[in-house]
């Protein structure tokens, strides 16, 4: 069964996984422990190619939060891929980046941009993942 729980009527009750895209060692710690102290399930990747190998393997997230500048393959080209998929372009994805800003936002359900907000990233979360 999927991370997600279902009723007896077979629909979606509540996904709390999270899958941080953030090369930065330290942001994505801390990401993933903010998030996984309001107990919040997380998965990670350092990069684009990271996250589809993780999109692949695992119960589809809630909520993708990801940067935009990272080696091996960069947020847009994530995006750009994901976009394609029918299975995976209905996965709301949430820009957190310090270059982020409507011009690169495309396929994202908006942006926040670094340094971020605690409280502005948990309410974002929470409307997404319940």
């Amino acid at each position: 069964m999927d991370e997600e729980e279902v009723n007896m009527n077979g629909k979606q009750r509540t996904c709390t996984t999270i899958l941080v895209v953030e090369d930065d060692d330290d942001i994505r710690s801390v990401i993933l422990d903010l998030l996984e102290s309001e107990g919040y399930r997380t998965l990670a990747a350092a990069n684009g190619k990271e996250a589809l190998d993780v999109l692949s393997s695992s119960p589809k997230p809630c909520l993708v939060l990801l940067d935009m500048m990272m080696p091996i393959m960069n947020g847009r080209e994530f995006l750009d891929i994901i976009m394609k998929d029918s299975m995976l372009a209905p996965l709301p994805v949430l820009i957190v980046s310090s270059v982020a800003d409507v011009s690169n936002s495309k396929g994202s359900v908006g942006f926040l941009k670094k340094p971020i907000d605690i409280d502005v990233i948990l309410e974002v979360v929470g409307q997404y993942c319940k």
